[in-house]
């Protein structure tokens, strides 16, 4: 009896503990634990209610993620999840019980499991509808203008009736790792692996930032159809390339099991060599109408199986850890590992994020860690084994001051991001410089990395007010710099003086304050001092200012090295009150996308005409556009723009006569 009250106990445990993983999976795309961790918990699950009779549709439901207060639309047929198989072994039992079901061997389609976040879209008469996550199987939330983002998703298709297509929405490894490096820069949380960025990206409020995260998409299914246009899994593929979808070429139609063996473990083996991270190979019934025939169970195809590949764990050592700081002055912890081969690659070095994480992982100086590659692509260190843990060894501590200029760290309120606040660390230094040059910021032209660098390998520049204090005779010194490089340089440096306010205030680089957000405090404020003096209630009040940059904002004006930068600016001449620059109201309630490039004028100086003449700057191609401003080599926005009525497609010229400068 009491073995029965413990097994009782640890079911009740082990559920909680899935509705737990099912909420961070799939609503909040925030993941702890790997899907492999995952299945063999469910199974734990399963095991513990065969023994002890108990019955629950716990494992027979589809997790949903559906964000709550969000549009739903039900879908047409029901969106299912797949089982798993994690050895050949799993993998030819589910193929033997198939057969006898079938009461043959079917013929097979096997694809690539790409690990991305499911969609469906649903077309009529040859034109988009609408676009849904999968949710929970029954219904899904509303994503279509996101997803019309995304490239090479048609908005018409040749086939007249009603039908969904199904698919994933994905980041290639390279995209994914970019979009990492630059969140650290900014002091932003990282994702833990493609699918959680692609699942957090489709949802996002902000069209642009969604554009940003570069998210690609696959194509493989068909839900409702009506007529259906294919007769077989295989076939279906080959239709949804014709009518423009993104499809995988990688497929393969199979007869044997030898067949299937073979295809699993090649690619198994190869799956480092895709520019996008798959997780496995789908096994599906070739024939749509052996797939009908053969059904489904509450929760899974009975004609298809996931046969998932085993992520690689290797056991290492942890030798030291480095405090990394970035541009904005986030303070990175990275683990040093003795080096060890896993996933294609040889790992010595992991992040470890943040000082909660270091203390979730009870790391100590020396400890034998299990590493694992989170999502294939990023080296991390899945937990320590004190087992083997040496006699008084130091636990890890995070630091609490700058490892390079020594000023005392500050951690978000509610965040477990910890940085360093003096805008003038050195370890700052050529990424602030090169920030505040750029062409978003203050716009010196000549002024980039491979000059900074060398002004300060050269020590000629120790800080943002030193661009001010350089003369051309130092310049000119320097190895591959003349006489009249130097005095273009000087000259931009001299007119970059008079840039406007609200770029000022973007070039000093203070946490979370982008070029949008900066000409809307520099709009609302007018100048530095008011802004200064702003308390935490009135930056809420500003429109688009919330709670985090707010503190931002108050941290960087009570860092004493800001103010002074800010004094050393001023005496330099730059100018810290903002200037309302609206020429007109010639575009007034008129809206404005660009693309391709505009002779004689950059997208952002564009942008800024047509600000300065009332007109608004939109994110994306929609309904709500006035007009596509076109220059050479558009890209895909001019296709997806013809295709909705009421925008107008003009080019530079007809822009300025809109304004009523036809010169």
């Amino acid at each position: 009896m009491m073995d029965r009250d413990l097994l009782l106990a640890e079911l009740i445990k082990l559920r909680k503990e899935k509705e737990r993983h099912d909420l961070l999976y799939y609503e909040l795309a925030n993941p702890i634990i790997s899907d492999y961790e995952y299945d063999m918990l469910a199974r734990r699950i399963k095991e513990l209610e065969r023994t002890l009779g108990e019955d629950s549709n716990s494992l027979e439901t589809v997790g949903k993620d559906l964000s709550p207060g969000a549009k739903v639309i039900p879908h047409k047929q029901r969106m299912y999840s797949l089982d798993n198989a994690y050895s050949l072994d799993e993998l030819i039992g589910f193929l033997n019980k198939l057969s006898l079901e079938a009461g043959r061997f079917p013929e097979l389609c096997l694809e690539h499991k790409i690990d991305g976040f499911g969609i469906n879209l649903f077309y009529e008469n040859g034109q988009l509808q609408y676009a849904t996550t999968r949710g929970d199987g029954f219904e899904g939330e509303d994503v279509t203008r996101n997803l019309k983002t995304i490239p090479g998703i048609p908005q018409s298709i040749l086939y007249q009736g009603s039908i969904e297509i199904r698919g994933e929405v994905y980041i290639s490894s390279e995209d994914f790792l970019q979009i990492n490096t630059e969140r650290t820069e900014n002091g932003e949380k990282t994702f833990a692996n493609p699918r959680n960025a692609a699942a957090g990206s489709i949802k996002l409020k902000d069209r642009s930032e969604v554009s940003k995260r570069r998210l690609q998409a696959s194509l493989y299914a068909l839900g409702f159809a009506n007529p259906v246009p294919a007769q077989t899994q295989s076939d279906v593929l080959s239709w949804l390339k014709s009518q423009g979808f993104p499809v995988s070429d990688q497929f393969l139609v199979c007869r044997t099991i030898a067949e299937v063996e073979s295809y699993c473990q090649s690619w198994e083996n190869q799956r480092y060599s895709l520019p996008f991270e798959i997780d496995g190979i789908v096994v599906k019934v070739n024939e749509l109408e052996l797939q009908k025939q053969l059904g489904y169970t509450n929760k899974s195809p009975k004609w298809a199986i996931a046969y998932k590949f085993k992520p690689q764990e290797k056991l290492s050592e942890l030798l030291s850890v480095e405090f990394q700081v970035g541009r904005t002055g986030a303070v990175t912890p990275v683990a040093n590992l003795r080096p060890v081969y896993i996933s294609g690659s040889t790992v010595s070095r992991a992040t470890l994020h943040n000082e909660d994480e270091i203390a979730r992982l009870d790391l100590h100086y020396g400890d034998t860690v299990l590493i694992v590659k989170s999502g294939e692509i990023i080296p991390k260190i899945l937990r320590s084994l004190p087992e083997k843990r040496l006699p008084n060894s130091e636990p890890i501590r995070f630091i609490e001051h700058c490892p390079v200029c020594e000023s005392s760290l500050t951690k978000e309120k509610d965040g477990s991001v910890t940085y360093c606040p003096n805008a003038s660390c050195p370890a700052q230094l050529q990424k602030r410089l090169e920030h505040f040059a750029s062409r978003d910021g203050m716009d010196i032209s000549g002024l980039g990395e491979s000059l900074l660098s060398r002004l300060i390998e050269q020590d000629l520049i120790h800080s943002i007010p030193d661009i001010y204090r350089m003369n051309s005779d130092e310049l000119a010194k320097l190895d591959r710099m003349g006489e009249k490089s130097a005095n273009n340089i000087i000259n931009a440096i001299q007119a970059s003086k008079q840039q406007n306010f609200d770029r000022l205030l973007f070039a000093l680089g203070i946490r979370f304050v982008g070029e949008k957000t900066a000409r809307v405090l520099a709009e609302q404020y007018g100048n530095i001092d008011a802004i200064n003096q702003a308390d935490f209630e009135s930056l809420r009040g500003v429109p688009d200012i919330g709670p985090r940059i707010a503190d931002s904002i108050q941290a960087f004006f009570s860092n004493d090295d800001n103010l002074s930068l800010i004094d050393d600016l001023k005496t330099l001449g730059l100018n810290f009150v903002h200037r309302k620059e609206q020429l007109s109201n010639s575009l007034e309630g008129r809206s404005f996308l660009i693309t391709g490039s505009l002779q004689g004028l950059s997208r952002s100086d564009a942008e800024a005409l047509i600000r300065k003449h009332g007109g608004k700057i939109m994110g994306s191609v929609s309904k709500q556009l006035d007009y596509l401003v076109v220059g050479e080599k558009p890209g895909s926005k001019l296709d997806k723009a013809r295709k909705i009525p009421g925008i107008q497609v003009i080019d530079l010229e007809a822009l300025k006569h809109l304004i009523g400068s036809p010169q």
